[in-house]
Order: C-alpha cells, then sequence, then structure tokens
C-alpha cells in the first residue's frame, strides 16, 4: 500500500508536505484563499459560539446563524432567491434529482457526468439516459426520442469538467430543454468561483438562468471553503429542503459554513482574485503551448494532456515531484483509459511557478 503523504499546511499554490515544501499545481484551491485570514477568523469564530454543529435539525424550524449566513451570502452572491446549505457537494446530485423527482421520467445526463449525478438518479428511482460528452446535437437526439416515448426529462451535466477543465455549450443545453419542458441540473463544484464575469460559475459564463435551473455542488474548490450550495428559485430550493437527505445530513459544520459566507462576501468585495486566477490561467495555457502541448483554449484554470500511455505520464509526474512539484496524474471520471495529467492555476500562483513548471516539464516531454 502507498505511503500517505501528510499535508501540514494549507492548500494553496505553496504547501508543507511531510517537511518538505512542496511547489503545488494539483487539486482545486483556484481562489487561493484557503490560509485568507478573514476566511480562518470566521471559521475559529463560529466554533467557539456555536460549537461544532448544531443538533436542532431545520425540519423543526431551527438552524445555525452559520448556515443562514452562509445562505444569505449565497443569495447576495449568486443573485438567487433561493439557498441551500448542506454538508458536502456530492450531495447536489441525489438531493436535487429525488425533490424533482415528480417532475420528470428520465434522467438524460452527459456520458461524462460526475458521478453524484448518477447515483442522485438512482436513488430517486429513474431510468438513465446518456447524450455524448458536451454534444448539445447528441442532446437533441436523445430528448427527442424521449418525448417521442411521452416521458419528461431533467438534463444533468457538470458545469466544468474536474480533469480537463471543458465546459458544456449550457445555452444551447437550455434551448432544447426549455423546448421539452424539463429541467436543467448544473454540478458547479469546480466551476463556482472559477468561471464567469463575476466568479458565478458556468451558468453565469453562458449567460443561462430561469426557474428550471438548479446549479450547486461543493464549496471546497474554488472558494476553499466546506460544505455545498445549491442556488435557485426558491420554490425549488423549498423541495429540496423536503428531501430525506436535508432533513438527515444537512446541517454541515458551523465553521464550514461561516468560512462559506465569509469566502463569497470576501470575492465580492476583491474582485481582483479573480482577475489573478484568470490572468494564472491564461499563462499556464500559454506556457503548455510554449512546451509543443495541445491544450483546448478556454477560461478554465484547468490544463489537461495525455502525453504517451499511463506509465510515461506517471514517470513525468514522479519527476517533477523529486524536484518538489506537484501535478496529478489523473484517472477521475472522464480521463480516459490511460488517464491523464491535470495541472491547475491558482490564484496565488507567481509568474515565475510557471517558469519554474516549464523549466522542470520540457525536458521530460
Amino acid at each position: 500500500m502507498t505511503a500517505i503523504e501528510r499535508l501540514e499546511s494549507p492548500s494553496a499554490a505553496r504547501m508543507v508536505i511531510d517537511g518538505r515544501p512542496v511547489l503545488n499545481f494539483g487539486g482545486s484551491c483556484y481562489l487561493g484563499l484557503s490560509a485568507q485570514p478573514e476566511l480562518v477568523a470566521a471559521g475559529v469564530r463560529a466554533i467557539e459560539q456555536l460549537g461544532s454543529t448544531g443538533q436542532l435539525p431545520r425540519h423543526y424550524n431551527f438552524a445555525l446563524a452559520a448556515n443562514l449566513a452562509a445562505e444569505d451570502a449565497a443569495r447576495a452572491f449568486f443573485g438567487t432567491e433561493g439557498a441551500i446549505y448542506y454538508a458536502t457537494g456530492y450531495l447536489f446530485g441525489p438531493m436535487a434529482m429525488t425533490a424533482l423527482a415528480e417532475d420528470y421520467d428520465v434522467a438524460v445526463i452527459d456520458e461524462s457526468g460526475h458521478y453524484n449525478l448518477v447515483e442522485g438518479a438512482r436513488m430517486a428511482q429513474r431510468p438513465i439516459a446518456t447524450f455524448a460528452h458536451r454534444d448539445a446535437a447528441d442532446l437533441a437526439r436523445v430528448l427527442d426520442r424521449v418525448a417521442a416515448e411521452g416521458k419528461r426529462p431533467v438534463v444533468a451535466t457538470d458545469g466544468m469538467f474536474a480533469t480537463f477543465g471543458t465546459s458544456p455549450p449550457l445555452a444551447e443545453y437550455q434551448r432544447l430543454i426549455d423546448a421539452h419542458g424539463g429541467w436543467l441540473l448544473v454540478d458547479e463544484s469546480h466551476s463556482f468561483g472559477a468561471l464567469g464575469p463575476t466568479g458565478q460559475g458556468a451558468c453565469e459564463m453562458a449567460g443561462i438562468s430561469g426557474d428550471k435551473v438548479l446549479r450547486g455542488g461543493s464549496m471546497a474548490k474554488a472558494f476553499c471553503a466546506y460544505g455545498g450550495m445549491t442556488v435557485g428559485s426558491a420554490d425549488a430550493i423549498a423541495r429540496l429542503w423536503q428531501t430525506p437527505i436535508a432533513r438527515g445530513a444537512v446541517s454541515g459544520m458551523s465553521a464550514g459554513a461561516a468560512m462559506m459566507a465569509a469566502s463569497l462576501d470576501y470575492i465580492r468585495a476583491n474582485p481582483e482574485v479573480l482577475e489573478r486566477l484568470r490572468t494564472n490561467s491564461a499563462r499556464l495555457r500559454d506556457m503548455l503551448r510554449s512546451c509543443g502541448l495541445e491544450v483546448e483554449d478556454n477560461s478554465s484554470p484547468v490544463a489537461a494532456f495525455v502525453h504517451g500511455d499511463a506509465a510515461a505520464m506517471r514517470v513525468i509526474q514522479q519527476a517533477l515531484w523529486a524536484q518538489g512539484i506537484f501535478v496529478i496524474y489523473s484517472t477521475y471520471v472522464g480521463a480516459g483509459s490511460e488517464g491523464a495529467l491535470r495541472i491547475a492555476a491558482f490564484a496565488d500562483h507567481e509568474p515565475e511557478d510557471f517558469e519554474r513548471l516549464k523549466a522542470a516539464l520540457e525536458p521530460l516531454l
């Protein structure tokens, strides 16, 4: 069994792992806020004032002040009527799929969609149909077939796919879905904070909204907080509150909720952090292309590529690690049979970090 490396610092562009300084291009702390004093102080205050969590549940009309503050901050940040804070972003699919189960007959999911979307449809006891990855034409074909069978769809996709950092054509999806009266669920776990003019995510980037759009997922990625958040219409969010998942697992941690509110407020007050992330995302792509690598041209902070086979990519990852640079060799959902080398830019990377990565990576290709 491979030994577990011990993280001894906040997750950021620079970390300490087993006493060793490491330049980090792995993971997803895109906005670089893990050690931001405002977040840390908010979490400490919540623990001191509220304890770790609340034992009186929402369906008895109680909620931690920190949870309510997180939902207030989310409504302000995302500009929605409704918001629900819960323990982990993985619950987005199960909660949304079960809440809306009476409104659809078939869950239509991107073939590379996150596991939580598939699990949600299974928990709702609804059949699953898949469409080709990020392919609006194939989605149209599947929706037409579902309609011909007299069934109602819910369409589910990631807002930003975790491995390659790509996004689907959500505006095209919404046009197709609206024609069939269906719902659109967008797992924004990796796109919240990382995409869109104000960091609202893939839906903001695509310019879509509506009463039948639910967007949600983890706030532990770009926002470096803890827990999950779903935003949408007040009516839709009220339905999520009625699910067994919400009644049994939604409360989360007081510190996580407080840090989430502080992170959202911090980005609203400091939009230059978003600009630093955009600059570094472009810098990462330019650097990889200068090494002769092909990466998709988009605004994501993630760039991934396949170079040779799995063994060759593991050699590259290990050689970089030996030089104190961490990148991920990913076999996560959507990575393909050989996997991929995944590199992420964060707002707290400096220009010289990309120069160091290039100097180490280029001879290995």
